[in-house]
């Protein structure tokens, strides 16, 4: 019986070496189902991140072509608002400008700039154009902050005796015989300037520049030409060139429009021989 006994114990234990063997196949293929497990969470997971975003972007999508049409109704009823009110001003605008051109010609506005100039220049003839500044070597360096004082200032029209007030009125009444047809008279205009810009250099600016009594009763004295001088002076160049326009327009003006074409198909034939010759 006990050899009965040993002889089942006996087979019932395993053989050598083969319970190694089992556990080192279980452990090999233990990490290929783990991969083939993992590599299939990743795709899964991959695939749900992927609709997750699919669905973003279609989302994103539908909210930008929302907010554009919506964009494009709010534009087509600003339109309608303001479509109305901008078409009038428009023809109006177009109106303006028609009127313009048939209201502002050359002569009329050059006849302006005479009249402004012709204005200006009587203006200034009660401006100071002159004065002496007092103690100028104590106030070097903060001139522009503290200017020195001035005295002995004068209007423009003391220094030639107000000539060139009945001068600007001869400009404003050569300026209306001119516009009537009478070209002659733009030149009698520049010539008025002229005068103007004679007596403005030639009078004017020799006695303003002189320090006279000022220069013994104070210190540091030195006389300086101010607003009244200037604007004289532009004012009377400013009649010498719009007087010479205003003679060629009023000239241009009145001249039959054959006439005028003729001149400008000569001046043209001229012009050209003159461009081939500097070609």
């Amino acid at each position: 019986m006990r050899a009965l006994r040993r002889g089942r114990k006996r087979r019932r234990k395993p053989p050598r070496g083969s319970a190694p063997a089992a556990e080192s196949r279980r452990r090999a293929a233990a990490p290929a189902s783990t991969v083939r497990a993992r590599t299939g969470e990743a795709r899964a997971a991959g695939l749900g991140l992927a609709r997750l975003l699919a669905g973003a972007v279609g989302e994103i999508g539908r909210a930008i072509v929302a907010a554009g049409e919506a964009v494009g109704r709010l534009e087509l009823k600003l339109a309608r608002v303001v479509a109305i009110p901008l078409l009038g001003l428009l023809r109006g605008g177009r109106a303006t400008i028609r009127l313009g051109e048939r209201v502002i010609t050359p002569t009329r506005a050059v006849g302006a700039v005479v009249l402004a100039a012709a204005i200006m220049l009587a203006a200034s003839q009660f401006v100071d154009y002159r004065g002496v500044e007092i103690g100028v070597p104590q106030y070097e360096g903060v001139e522009a902050v503290a200017p020195p004082p001035q005295t002995d200032r004068d209007p423009a029209g003391a220094a030639h005796s107000y000539l060139l007030l009945p001068v600007a009125v001869l400009a404003i009444g050569a300026l209306a015989f001119a516009l009537r047809g009478r070209w002659q008279l733009g030149r009698a205009v520049s010539l008025l300037g002229l005068v103007a810009v004679a007596v403005s250099l030639l009078v004017d600016m020799p006695k303003g520049l002189d320090e006279g009594l000022a220069a013994r009763s104070f210190e540091g004295a030195r006389a300086t030409l101010i607003e009244g001088f200037w604007v004289q002076l532009s004012a009377a160049a400013v009649l010498v060139v719009a007087g010479a326009l205003l003679s060629r327009y009023v000239r241009l003006q009145g001249q039959p429009a054959g006439r005028r074409s003729r001149r400008t198909r000569r001046s043209s034939r001229r012009a050209a021989p003159a461009a081939g010759a500097r070609a």
